[in-house]
């Protein structure tokens, strides 16, 4: 609080000297960037529009603001696989000694899942069905058949797939008594979950 509070005095003097010697204070425009991996970041203030490239860790805006100027920075376009969050980027300049907004960057991520089919037979056919995303994206591990006899289980992985990723499903582990293939099972992950890859069991 004591701190705010002196920033806030030493603002307000620098402004009563300036405004004293018939001029004002002026500001930049500008922040930091953290995690910003992907092209496509756009901000704006006002007028000003502000393209950020791929990687960059701060930014100002081209145009200053003179002392008591508003001003409001907002993101126009969020980067390509990303999705960007910014903390601290409206008021009036003078109020702190800089004007310094935060973006915090992350990668978009979605599900992917399925359908299994087949899984139908004795009371241990089926048991022991996984399928594997990969080798690190995580498995999916069918222990029994469907209790309701259709055969027909629906899945989806545990971890999600980061935007922009390559993901492949493949069985790991093929079920007692049965035999299962994999389709639509190999893909970039894009704007939206996934949930069309198809696994079909048949008896050996």
């Amino acid at each position: 609080m004591k701190v705010t509070y002196l920033r806030a005095t030493a603002a307000l003097a620098l402004g009563l000297v300036l405004a004293a010697c018939g001029g004002k204070a002026m500001f930049d425009v500008s922040g930091v960037i953290q995690g910003l991996s992907n092209s496509g970041l756009v901000l704006t203030n006002g007028k000003d529009t502000l393209p950020v490239p791929a990687g960059a860790t701060s930014f100002t805006f081209p145009t200053r603001v003179s002392y008591g100027t508003d001003y409001n920075m907002v993101i126009q376009n969020q980067p390509a696989h990303m999705t960007c969050n910014l903390f601290n980027g409206s008021g009036s300049a003078g109020h702190t000694t800089t004007i310094l907004a935060t973006i915090q960057c992350s990668q978009n991520s979605h599900s992917l899942g399925g359908t299994i089919t087949g899984l139908v037979g004795d009371g241990t056919t089926g048991d022991g069905l996984v399928l594997a995303n990969g080798s690190t994206g995580g498995v999916f591990t069918v222990p029994t058949k469907p209790t309701d006899g259709s055969g027909r289980v629906n899945f989806t992985f545990s971890s999600p797939v980061l935007d922009g990723a390559p993901y492949g499903v493949t069985v790991n582990t093929q079920p007692n008594g049965l035999f299962c293939t994999v389709v639509n099972g190999t893909d970039v992950m894009h704007e939206i979950d996934v949930g069309n890859v198809l696994v079909t069991c048949v008896p050996k």
